[in-house]
């Protein structure tokens, strides 16, 4: 008999100006008008945003994530910062049986570059090793995208390799980069990571 899905919470605390938040399909319009104010942004490195044309498509994407909630496959929360959404992110592709998953995410142009995104890929790891239990978690990056890099970077993931050619974007192949954290490594390294 399978065992049963994980159970994902409802709301991750990052710190006092900050939460991760489950995302629910009712939440479509306001990432759909956070995705439409940074459509130039996010178009850049990531393949959804040319598809995503009305708030149907993000609630059908929300439907989507809330199904493989349910599954124990994915995690996915909104990021906010005093209240307001700031982006998204998600443990993704979770497979249980082996340890592993994947963490991707997206963040508005106005909040980079004050290490919004670190912290809460932080707090998410935590969740995935000390509650998940899991072994292995990987980010994969286009190869161009120096600024999504820099954060598994940062938090001590160890770069892997580049796959060639393994995503779609405006009609080209570009390469992503594998960078992945162990559970071994996130406990050795936990207690030098400073808010």
């Amino acid at each position: 008999m399978a065992a049963p899905a994980p159970r994902f919470p409802d709301l991750i605390p990052v710190n006092e100006a900050c939460e991760l938040r489950q995302l629910e399909p009712s939440g479509a319009e306001e990432i759909f008008a956070a995705v439409c104010a940074n459509r130039e942004h996010l178009d850049r490195w990531l393949p959804w945003v040319e598809s995503t044309h009305a708030p149907e498509d993000t609630r059908q994407f929300l439907e989507q994530v809330a199904a493989n909630r349910q599954q124990g496959r994915t995690a996915a929360y909104s990021l906010r910062i005093r209240g307001q959404l700031a982006g998204l992110i998600g443990l993704h592709d979770i497979d249980q049986s082996n340890g592993t998953a994947q963490i991707g995410y997206w963040l508005a142009a106005a909040y980079e570059g004050q290490g919004w995104m670190t912290r809460a890929v932080r707090a998410l790891l935590a969740m995935a090793f000390d509650g998940l239990a899991l072994e292995r978690i990987e980010i994969r990056c286009a190869a161009g995208n120096v600024r999504s890099q820099a954060i598994p970077k940062r938090l001590g993931f160890t770069f892997e390799g580049t796959l060639r050619s393994a995503q779609r974007l405006h009609g080209c192949s570009v390469d992503l980069r594998i960078y992945a954290l162990l559970r071994e490594e996130w406990l050795r390294l936990r207690p030098f990571f400073r808010d």
